[in-house]
C-alpha cells in the first residue's frame, strides 16, 4: 500500500506558471497553458518548455549552454495515438495532466527525460532485447526525444515525443 501511495500521481495543475494559466473544468483543458523549467539531463543543462490548449502540445527543448533547441507541436489526437501504441492509453488532458506534473516534479509517479535517438535505440533493445535490429541512421540523427515515464504499482511505461533540431539561421549562431 505505501508503495501504491508513493506511485500514485499528483492529478492537480498548476494554476499559474511563469508564462501563462491554465484553467480546468473536471478533467478537461479549457484554456492554453505553458510551463517551463531548467533542468539537467545526462549531466546536460536544458530548459524545457511546454505550452498547448485543448487541441495539443508544444515542447520545446534549449540546450542552455549552446543554445539548440529541439521543437515539436502535437496535435491531441497525436498524443493519443502515442500513448495508445504503449498499450497503456491515456486521453490527452490526462497526459498533459502527467506532463506538467513531471515538469514540475510533482510526483515520483512521472518523470521526464530527454533522450538522443541512440539512447533511445538502447532503451528499446534493453526492453525487448528479442527485437528488430537497429536501423544504422539512428545514431547519427540530431533528434531528442522527451520521454515521459509513467511508473504504477506492476507498470512503467515509457512515451517518447520526438523533438528534431531546429535549424538556426545566420543571425542566430552570429
Amino acid at each position: 500500500a505505501l508503495r501504491a501511495a508513493r506511485c500514485r500521481v499528483s492529478w492537480r495543475m498548476a494554476a499559474a506558471s511563469e508564462a501563462g494559466s491554465t484553467v480546468t473544468i473536471g478533467s478537461t483543458v479549457t484554456m492554453g497553458f505553458s510551463k517551463s523549467a531548467r533542468r539537467a539531463f545526462h549531466d546536460v543543462q536544458y530548459v524545457l518548455s511546454v505550452s498547448g490548449d485543448a487541441e495539443g502540445l508544444a515542447i520545446e527543448v534549449e540546450h542552455s549552454e549552446d543554445g539548440r533547441r529541439w521543437r515539436a507541436k502535437f496535435p491531441a489526437r497525436f498524443i493519443e495515438e502515442i500513448t495508445q501504441r504503449t498499450g497503456n492509453a491515456k486521453k490527452f488532458d490526462i497526459f498533459v495532466r502527467m506532463l506538467l506534473s513531471a515538469l514540475a516534479q510533482e510526483s515520483d509517479a512521472v518523470y521526464l527525460d530527454v533522450l538522443t535517438a541512440r539512447d533511445l535505440e538502447m532503451l528499446r533493445r534493453h526492453a525487448n532485447p528479442q527485437g528488430p535490429p537497429t536501423t544504422s541512421g539512428a545514431g547519427q540523427s540530431d533528434k531528442r526525444y522527451l520521454i515521459l515515464t509513467y511508473c504504477a504499482e506492476f507498470d512503467k511505461v515509457h512515451y517518447p515525443l520526438p523533438l528534431p533540431l531546429e535549424e538556426r539561421t545566420e543571425e542566430e549562431t552570429l
